[in-house]
């Protein structure tokens, strides 16, 4: 079931004329599986992404405005073709900036050695310094003032080819960008500019590959920039028959508008548009370290994503305390530098020690500094009971939040029954000082109990002394606490459908997933989420 389109809700008019192909792929595809030679396999797959809301941002009317969000996804598998198409829309009881429309839809042929997709694609070159495209899978955005839902997606609209040959991979891209920062609804072109480039690499020695590649971006018809990027990776145990340690090495340097002869010097001056990476690591037996460099300047593209080399927290305090990255512009200077260290060691008795230390010196108009030190221990069935232990100690500072130190600790408790059952209790604080403003701090307290197969049942209560969670019309002196209280009920349905209600006050803020952050706005009400899966 298809509630949004059933409805047939929306405004016919926003759908722009090209986007009206959309379909066409997907079209051409259920005619091929027709025509496909006796034999042949064909697969469609299914998903839908509904989500509803009843509510609004905190101290916002209409206090009960009404949201319906819906992503359709239809792909069809044959043995060597594939189609697809997306379909979204965004509904809302004020009738602004909603839409429904198709914004994607492909083609896709391949076989061992070859592939190549004519529509709506994602790629890489190297680690991501001069292009990275790329989707965040069941994340529902939308931004104050715009408030039109959407999935972030930043992809390209155009030709994708894929080949291998031997030791060698090629892949070569033309189309039109999305920078994913914008919903459908909003009258602004979403695919802007052009970009082409590729990417050549060639591995050897079982572990070794190295390669380089080439973008050219255009914003406007008019301003051109060339990026170049050359990388190599290695194990030297690996290439020496050590087969019980493993020290993969890693290293990209990329340049912007610079000549062969420029870029093999490694300039990396503030003047200089530059990205260097470098990673290497090290695995024995019960014990894990890594290791990351970036110096990146000039280089916030819109259209690339250079590893931001900061630990993406479970703990939901951390998580909204992350640090985004800004690879920085040229006119004037800006950027960061910095690293990541991360080690992790199994311990006797099911424990588990992770240490983690991560600092960015930032380039701006007045240097700054993001740094955080953190770890954690888990312990699995603790005493030989069926408990499970984590905790948590955070300390750090973020000159970009005018955070001059922060210090955070917490810890989880899960108790197990007959393998099916469980309970877990969770507790969360931070402390820290906000340059002009002073000391606050944040308390978190979970509860959830989940049956396997079933679901599951969350309460929360949030705490913050934070200035900037006041309530506007607040006038008692000082800073008056603001609590959060939310339930979240986790249901599996069905085989293919998984249900997900909210109720209560969401804090926004910052979040990431897959290694990309971004902005969640608050919300207060009741939202309901359904995930189907065909």
């Amino acid at each position: 079931m298809i509630p949004s389109l059933a409805a047939g809700v929306g405004d016919r008019s926003r759908l722009r004329p090209p986007r009206r192909r959309a379909g066409l792929a997907f079209a051409l595809g259920l005619a091929a599986s027709l025509l496909a030679p006796a034999g042949a396999t064909a697969q469609l797959s299914i998903s839908n992404l509904l989500e509803a809301q009843s509510g609004n941002l905190p101290f916002r009317t209409p206090k009960n405005r009404t949201d319906l969000y819906e992503q359709l996804n239809l792909d069809l598998a044959l043995t060597s073709l594939r189609f697809g198409v997306r379909f979204e829309s965004d509904q809302n009881s004020e009738e602004r900036r909603t839409y429904r429309a198709f914004t994607q839809r492909y083609a896709e042929w391949n076989d061992e050695r070859l592939r190549v997709r004519i529509g709506n694609f994602y790629t890489i070159v190297g680690r991501g310094l001069v292009h990275r495209s790329f989707e965040l899978p069941g994340v529902v955005l939308d931004k104050d003032g715009a408030r039109s839902k959407y999935s972030p997606s930043r992809d390209l609209d155009g030709v994708l080819a894929e080949g291998r040959a031997g030791p060698f991979t090629a892949v070569l891209f033309d189309g039109k960008p999305n920078g994913g920062e914008f919903s459908p609804g909003l009258a602004v072109d979403r695919y802007r500019g052009h970009l082409s480039g590729g990417e050549l690499s060639a591995s050897f020695l079982r572990t070794a590959r190295a390669g380089v590649g080439f973008v050219r971006s255009t914003t406007n018809g008019l301003m051109h920039q060339e990026l170049g990027t050359g990388f190599a990776g290695i194990d030297p145990l690996d290439a020496l028959g050590v087969r019980n340690v493993a020290l993969p090495l890693y290293v990209e340097y990329a340049q912007i508008d610079r000549s062969f002869e420029e870029w093999v010097r490694l300039r990396t001056s503030d003047r200089v548009p530059h990205a260097l990476y470098a990673s290497s690591g090290l695995v024995w037996g019960r014990f894990a370290l890594s290791a990351e460099w970036k110096d990146y300047v000039g280089f916030r593209l819109g259209t690339n994503d250079p590893p931001s080399l900061v630990r993406e927290h479970s703990w939901t305090l951390l998580n909204r305390n992350t640090h985004l990255l800004d690879a920085g512009g040229i006119d004037p200077p800006s950027g960061e530098s910095g690293f990541q260290i991360e080690g992790s060691l199994r311990l006797p008795a099911s424990a588990a020690l992770v240490v983690n230390f991560s600092r960015s010196d930032l380039l701006r108009f007045s240097p700054g500094r993001f740094e955080e030190r953190f770890v954690e221990l888990d312990l699995d069935a603790v005493a030989g009971l069926p408990i499970d232990v984590s905790t948590f100690y955070d300390q750090g500072e973020d000159s970009d939040l005018l955070i001059t130190e922060r210090d955070g600790f917490g810890g989880a408790a899960t108790v197990r029954a007959r393998d099916i059952y469980s309970a877990t209790l969770g507790f969360e604080r931070v402390n820290a000082t906000r340059e002009f403003d002073g000391p606050f701090h944040d308390v978190l307290l979970t509860g959830t109990v989940a049956r396997a197969g079933w679901g599951s049942l969350s309460l929360s209560w949030e705490r913050s002394t934070d200035s900037a969670q006041e309530e506007p019309d607040d006038v008692a002196p000082g800073v008056q606490p603001r609590h959060f209280v939310a339930g979240v009920l986790n249901a599996q349905i069905s085989e293919h459908h998984d249900l997900t209600l909210f109720a209560g006050e969401r804090r926004g803020g910052r979040a990431c997933t897959a290694g990309t952050c971004y902005e969640v706005l608050p919300f207060e009400g009741v939202e309901m989420r359904l995930t189907s899966r065909f």
